[in-house]
């Protein structure tokens, strides 16, 4: 009978999934700005769609990573599911969640009787300075609305850096992700884990392997007359 794994056993598990999460975060977060500045490029965006692809790529995988590491940290164990952390985190994620909850139902809003008045895979917002950009789907449905970031007049500043508005919700991308960041920090202070390579703030060395089939010619000789009526019990002729 197999001995059922500890709360402590699932709890170092999940740290270092969360820790692979955030670090997958942070790679994809580093590619924002090199994908927005090729997009400010109007004739660059318009001979070369891997620009918008690309951006595309990396916006709606931060979603689904931020709405992973959430799912895996109120999961942990030697957690207490009241602790303002955790209440605070899920109430940032709350446009996360809904739009994570989009992306894999969407299905259903393309094949509603209504019209979609949202752009599909979403409209991503930017800012660069004093200026907004906004990049915006072709798709062939009626026009639609799309918000840009909005401006605190009071603290004279946008309110995000980045934004995703897709499915009727808007994502303050950066926002989402510094309060993972925020939380993440928050638990790592907090944890002891052993064996503590897993608590270093890295990926570790993985392992790489390979299979190979490999096919070689038939090497076993031809049965003679005599094996072959020894084998079927009759001559070849006879069987044929």
């Amino acid at each position: 009978m197999e001995t059922k794994r500890t709360p402590q056993e699932k709890f170092v598990t999940l740290y270092d999934t969360a820790k692979k999460c955030i670090l997958i975060l942070d790679h994809l977060y580093r590619k924002i700005e090199d994908g927005l500045a090729a997009a400010e490029d109007g004739t660059r965006v318009e001979q070369d769609s891997g620009v918008v692809i690309e951006l595309y790529i990396v916006f709606l995988s931060l979603v689904d990573y931020l709405h992973r590491f959430h799912e895996i940290v109120s999961a942990m164990p030697l957690l207490r599911k009241d602790s303002p952390e955790l209440k605070r985190l899920a109430q940032c994620f709350v446009r996360v969640e809904e739009i994570r909850n989009y992306l894999q139902h969407m299905r259903e809003d393309l094949m509603g009787n209504g019209p979609l008045k949202f752009p599909i895979l979403g409209g991503i917002s930017w800012i660069r300075g004093t200026k907004n950009y906004m990049l915006l789907p072709d798709q062939p449905t009626q026009m639609y609305d799309v918000p840009g970031i909005a401006f605190d007049r009071l603290e004279k500043r946008y309110v995000c850096r980045y934004q995703l508005s897709i499915g009727g919700h808007d994502l303050q991308l950066d926002t989402a992700y510094e309060e993972a960041k925020r939380f993440w920090r928050w638990l790592e202070g907090i944890s002891v884990i052993q064996p503590p390579q897993i608590k270093e703030f890295a990926w570790g060395k993985p392992w790489i392997v390979h299979s190979e089939f490999v096919t070689r010619p038939n090497l076993l000789p031809e049965p003679t007359a005599a094996q072959a009526e020894d084998t079927f019990g009759g001559s070849r002729e006879s069987l044929q």
